[in-house]
């Protein structure tokens, strides 16, 4: 009976020494260190509302009063009110070309109006929910990334037709031209990021996903000083390979090998940049990395960095989507959709 009691003891002993040993490793910063630090408030994000979701999605607009999303499927736009309590779809007569949007598409919602980027059709799809009417607005060739500046302005990150080259171009829907700069021309696919509209500086940002490298623009496609994120990864060293589409002539790219992801989301709000960043700084915990995902925040007309703050993970590995409205962050996860208050 002693045996069994000193080894009850002994293995509950060994349990609480594991137990302390997990959660002071967890608290202490990251062994591998980055060269930078960030800056932290003690204010955190407040969960305001939440609802659980049946397949994933991504924030596509909102109004005063709805917000808007899109899903892989290009079909439908989900809506929902701002308080999570009803969620209701949009069909979108995209049924004999779903199949040719299907993984390569974004959609935006200016509301009247939906915005469905077709990257492999070369062209943009306008669908007008009040008048339920379409309009297809041809675009110079395939492409990657696409802002609406305006009604009839987009600003597109398209393949020139020059091997794999890729350009920043400005669209004129209503006269069906566009204008390019050779200053904006990219020779690889290694620099896929997310292309921006800071609207009060009316200037482009495209966020390289791969490097802390931020292209700057304007609208007329003069380039002005390039900023930086607040990581230390200058350079990308991806590189892609190409194949012929079965039963097709077109050439697809892929990446040849891992690449270090670090600015995984962006987005643009009233002269802020909002980065979703996965590299940890070297004044972060494990603890954090593991349970929360860090949101970077810059001002557009400087470059410069100013903060940042800590969004939950939950059950999910990385956020789907987000979008900043007021002092509100709508965030998306794999089943679930979270607006919290920003501090």
């Amino acid at each position: 009976m002693k045996n069994r009691l000193y080894v009850v003891l002994l293995l509950t002993v060994l349990t609480a020494g594991a137990m302390s040993i997990l959660v002071l490793s967890s608290r202490k910063t990251m062994e591998t260190k980055h060269g930078f630090t960030r800056k932290f408030s003690n204010n955190k994000v407040r969960l305001l509302h939440a609802a659980v979701v049946p397949h994933k999605l991504f924030v596509a607009g909102n109004s005063d009063s709805l917000i808007y999303f899109h899903s892989d499927n290009p079909a439908f736009v989900t809506y929902a009110d701002t308080g999570l309590h009803h969620l209701g779809t949009i069909p979108l007569p995209v049924d004999s070309i779903s199949q040719q949007l299907a993984g390569g598409f974004s959609m935006s919602v200016h509301y009247p109006d939906v915005l469905l980027y077709g990257y492999n059709m070369a062209s943009i799809l306008k669908y007008n929910i009040s008048q339920k009417q379409q309009t297809i607005i041809p675009t110079p060739g395939n492409f990657t990334n696409a802002v609406r500046v305006n009604d009839s302005i987009f600003i597109l990150k398209y393949f020139t037709g020059d091997n794999i080259d890729q350009a920043f171009c400005l669209l004129n829907s209503y006269t069906g031209t566009y204008q390019t700069d050779s200053f904006l021309t990219e020779h690889d696919l290694s620099a896929s990021g997310s292309l921006l509209y800071d609207q009060p500086h009316a200037r482009c940002l495209y966020v390289h996903q791969f490097s802390n490298n931020i292209t700057i623009f304007d609208t007329a496609l003069h380039t002005l000083p390039n900023a930086h994120t607040v990581d230390t990864f200058t350079q990308n060293h991806g590189q892609y390979i190409s194949h012929t589409k079965t039963g097709s002539d077109d050439v697809l790219y892929k990446p040849k090998g891992d690449r270090m992801l670090i600015n995984y989301l962006s987005h643009v709000y009233e002269g802020r940049l909002y980065v979703n960043s996965l590299i940890t700084a070297d004044n972060e915990t494990i603890l954090a990395e593991q349970r929360e995902t860090v949101i970077d925040v810059y001002d557009t007309n400087t470059g410069k960095y100013l903060e940042s703050f800590y969004v939950p993970l939950g059950n999910s590995k990385k956020l789907s989507s987000f979008r900043v409205t007021g002092q509100r962050l709508i965030v998306t996860y794999k089943d679930r959709i979270a607006i919290y208050e920003i501090p």
